[in-house]
């Protein structure tokens, strides 16, 4: 026994001590470093606290992929502008163009909502059946549109720079930034706002496609998640590049929405701190969209006069009419939309800031079922709900979903100031505060 201990004491020494001092010396040291290292790196797991890394967690597989759309669309355009066809067109042949388009556009939606409407008839056994022929004609109407898009919306991006050309913003005779936008099926966006005021704190565009019940699963899970008021809505065109605007028939939004997105892609493109800070600052975001919507009525208003002048006089002629028929009217509108929002955002800021969320909430939620019981479907009326519409300011007096925001008027009131639209938009693009804003100009 005594033998055999011996022999153990012998063996550690000759060999499991020189081990344990080897790894002491050589192993240890890389063992502790490796452990600092794995406990003092962040890892590619955001924390809880992270709601912006949390978010894109949550809406993993419902987000919309923009360098995809990015990258078509930039391929589409510069092939197309290899070639530029409209070059050798004439100005009424552009024209007639553009109109033809526009008017194939509406053909095309009529096949589909003829289309529906035989899917949806509980009376139809067979709607495949039914409907093939439409449907025919449907798929050929979409392969003659996709061909003619690119040519259709060239012609109309040159007739909108020739407007921004005349307001002083070409280098060298090119609109900088270029004006260059693709029609297509637009994103949804989830809007986020805190609770405890109506402030709007982050953003999210989303996989085309999704349908209204995903809509409220988004809003519910998110606000469950981060204790937010969030929103998702249609929207009428993204500033990316090219600009992305939906596919309508309406000439005068699709002049509209281009030059208001173009205004975006212009304050960015000159660094101007309502661009840079668009996606943290409120303040920014009203002075941006407002500024946006002033300069887009002006210049779509200057080229629909030059370009299209029936549909100008046409607007014209519709808004003569709704003034006449209201002064003829013996009753006042039994439901004024814009008094009942205005009043309703108002409420809810008062109870807002004086902490009454759960209440405020509440009080939301009753009168969005006022307006859906006068004919408007609204589906979510909440602080994100504001937050977004709040920020289009544009409107005499201030917007309804605005309340008493007084962004909107001082943006206004630089216009009013402003010598051209042209002169108005650089001095958009060096304020940074309603302060800057409200002295400029003066």
């Amino acid at each position: 026994m005594w033998i055999k201990a011996r022999a153990a004491r012998r063996f550690a020494r000759a060999h499991v001590a020189p081990a344990l001092r080897n790894w002491w010396r050589h192993d240890f040291p890389r063992l502790a470093l490796g452990v600092l290292l794995l406990t003092s790196l962040r890892f590619d797991v955001p924390q809880s606290s992270d709601r912006g890394a949390m978010l894109d967690r949550l809406l993993a597989g419902q987000s919309f992929d923009f360098i995809a759309w990015i990258a078509d669309a930039v391929a589409g355009k510069l092939g197309h502008e290899l070639i530029a066809p409209q070059a050798g067109m004439s100005e009424s042949q552009r024209i007639a163009f553009v109109r033809d388009y526009v008017r194939r556009i509406s053909d095309q939606q009529r096949l589909d909502l003829e289309i529906n409407r035989l899917y949806v008839d509980p009376t139809i056994p067979d709607p495949a059946l039914v409907s093939a022929e439409l449907r025919a004609q449907r798929d050929l109407a979409r392969a003659d549109l996709v061909a003619r898009q690119e040519l259709a919306e060239s012609i109309l991006q040159e007739q909108v720079e020739g407007a921004l050309r005349d307001e002083g913003f070409a280098l060298g005779g090119q609109v900088m930034p270029p004006l260059r936008f693709r029609m297509t099926q637009l994103p949804h966006v989830l809007i986020v706002s805190r609770r405890d005021r109506i402030e709007r704190i982050d953003q999210r565009e989303l996989q085309v496609g999704l349908t209204v019940d995903q809509f409220d699963s988004i809003e519910r899970s998110t606000e469950k998640r981060f204790n937010i008021s969030s929103f998702v809505t249609a929207i009428g065109g993204l500033g990316a590049y090219p600009t992305m605007l939906p596919e309508t028939p309406s000439l005068p939004f699709i002049i509209d929405t281009a030059a208001h997105e173009w205004v975006h892609n212009y304050l960015l493109f000159r660094l101007a701190p309502v661009a840079v800070s668009y996606g943290d600052d409120p303040v920014a975001r009203v002075i941006n969209e407002t500024a946006s919507v002033i300069v887009q009525r002006e210049i779509g208003a200057r080229v629909l006069k030059r370009h299209y002048p029936d549909t100008a006089r046409d607007l014209e002629f519709g808004r003569a009419e709704a003034v006449l028929a209201s002064d003829r009217a013996a009753q006042p509108a039994p439901f004024d939309f814009n008094a009942a929002m205005r009043e309703t955002r108002l409420r809810a800021d008062d109870l807002l800031a004086a902490g009454k969320i759960e209440e405020a909430e509440a009080y939301m939620d009753s009168r969005r079922a006022l307006f859906v019981s006068n004919g408007y479907a609204i589906r979510r009326l909440n602080q994100a709900y504001f937050a977004f519409y709040g920020a289009y300011n544009a409107e005499p007096g201030g917007a309804p979903a605005a309340g008493r925001d007084p962004i909107g008027p001082a943006v206004q009131a630089l216009r009013e100031r402003s010598p051209s639209v042209g002169d108005f938009l650089r001095t958009i693009a060096g304020v940074r505060t309603l302060d800057d804003v409200m002295q400029a100009g003066r």
